[in-house]
């Protein structure tokens, strides 16, 4: 992911899955792609989901710089086959945890177009039992070439 000229994401992908607490929580070090049943890759027809941590033990973890992108900033996603998929960030904002689970514009797998969403924590709110008690969505679109 880049912001004017500069990276400000640069991750493997790997698919997730919800785990035992219905959960969605990559490995730490790697932005994971929501792969239940369903749920189009980067590039196909409706949302893919991809999740990062935004640090972990107090280092910056895959989704840090996620809070500072700017509308109009450039995702590419890149297969394993070479061929990249590029999006642009439409929409960027924090979201309350509970909330996210039940926007259906962050979960919209029936959308006609190729979209993303990028979740992570948001570190502006406070810590409740580890974690953040609240979220950062970026909504990005395909662009078209």
């Amino acid at each position: 992911m880049t912001s004017g000229g500069r990276e400000l994401v640069d991750a493997s992908l790997g698919a997730t899955k919800l785990d035992a607490q219905k959960v969605l929580a990559p490995p730490y070090g790697t932005a994971g792609w929501y792969a239940e049943p369903g749920w189009p890759k980067p590039g196909n027809k409706g949302a893919s989901i991809l999740v990062g941590h935004i640090n972990h033990q107090g280092n910056p973890d895959v989704f840090w710089n996620l809070p500072s992108v700017k509308l109009g900033d450039i995702v590419t996603v890149t297969y394993g086959s070479g061929r990249q998929v590029k999006f642009k960030i439409t929409r960027s904002e924090a979201a309350p945890k509970t909330g996210v689970p039940k926007d259906d514009t962050i979960w919209d797998w029936d959308n006609p177009e190729p979209v993303l969403r990028l979740i992570t924590c948001d570190p502006d709110t406070p810590l409740s039992g580890g974690h953040y008690e609240g979220n950062w969505v970026v909504w990005a679109d395909e662009m078209v070439s």
